[in-house]
């Protein structure tokens, strides 16, 4: 395993402590799973399928023979299948310290919804993690301790800008726009959790210590639903301009495992245009805070009307 000394030097022992990484299976869900697991970490890992999660298991065993791992199914794709994490997750591990929200998607097929109807770029990247969080967040207050939520973004909300949440429901929308509008969607939910809004569904969460992650340009799989021939030139040309997503990744595990992380902190890498390098701590951009609170809200309210 690469980054050995690294991991010892930024991250703290994390022996006894139990952390959920979703999309674990592959790429960036993948090697965070491995550094955490590294540093002593019960890592929960959440995917879809269970051949190739075992396959990632034993990969991770290669490296880390003590490695302390557990597969549980997880499916971003519908309310049902998080329904059915959650349940299992209550009642087989209700403590947990740390979530690490890595599942995403891009670019997948532009006729596919979620089985709710969502646009499936923005159901999976966003309004699927608010449900989420929504059933499970309360539920994982049992200590009165800090549970550490690591949001994994993308430097595509950079650029994207969300004057109203009904664009997120736009199946006309460009995927890529899609994607950036999600990944945005989601830093405005970590600013308001980190900000302890009190909004309706999240109520008083003073055990939630929020961060944002993005992770640069990794050579991760986020693309394979694309045509093989179009994955393969994407997975090319990124990896032209960009790092592994071993070194990807190390952002990510920098937020759930460095020891004196603040509250609504952002990381991402250190190197030219935040694309590669070791992890940095970033400057939150202005609009990932504007109109945040009324986004959830608004999101909270529609969910409640079309789905209770």
């Amino acid at each position: 395993m690469r980054h050995q000394a690294w991991l010892n030097k930024h991250l703290q022992s994390l022996n006894g402590k139990k952390v959920v990484v979703t999309g674990a299976s592959h790429g960036l869900g993948f090697f965070t799973s491995m550094q955490l697991a590294y540093k002593g970490a019960h890592v929960i890992m959440a995917s879809r399928h269970k051949e190739k999660n075992d396959v990632a298991m034993k990969r991770i065993l290669e490296q880390v023979p003590n490695a302390h791992l557990t597969y549980v199914p997880y499916d971003q794709s519908s309310f049902a299948s998080i329904d059915d994490f959650v349940k299992r997750m209550k009642e087989l591990h209700p403590i947990v310290d740390i979530l690490v929200l890595n599942a995403g998607i891009i670019m997948p097929p532009k006729e596919e919804v979620t089985p709710e109807g969502f646009p499936l770029t923005t159901g999976v990247n966003f309004i699927n993690v608010y449900y989420l969080l929504r059933e499970w967040l309360g539920f994982l207050d049992q200590r009165n301790k800090e549970v550490r939520v690591v949001f994994v973004g993308s430097f595509s909300s950079y650029k994207a800008r969300l004057s109203s949440f009904k664009e997120l429901l736009n199946t006309r929308l460009p995927r890529m726009q899609q994607y950036g509008k999600s990944k945005l969607a989601l830093a405005m939910l970590h600013h308001v959790l980190q900000m302890n809004l009190n909004l309706f569904d999240f109520p008083v969460l003073d055990h939630i210590h929020a961060l944002l992650v993005h992770p640069g340009l990794a050579t991760s799989n986020i693309s394979h639903r694309l045509p093989k021939w179009l994955h393969h030139t994407v997975q090319f040309f990124i990896g032209l301009i960009s790092h592994s997503a071993e070194e990807g990744s190390l952002s990510i595990s920098y937020a759930a495992g460095h020891p004196y992380t603040v509250n609504g902190s952002f990381y991402g890498p250190n190197g030219l245009g935040e694309m590669s390098g070791y992890p940095k701590k970033l400057v939150l951009k202005k609009h990932f805070s504007k109109g945040s609170a009324q986004l959830t809200y608004d999101l909270g309210k529609y969910l409640q009307k079309e789905f209770q």
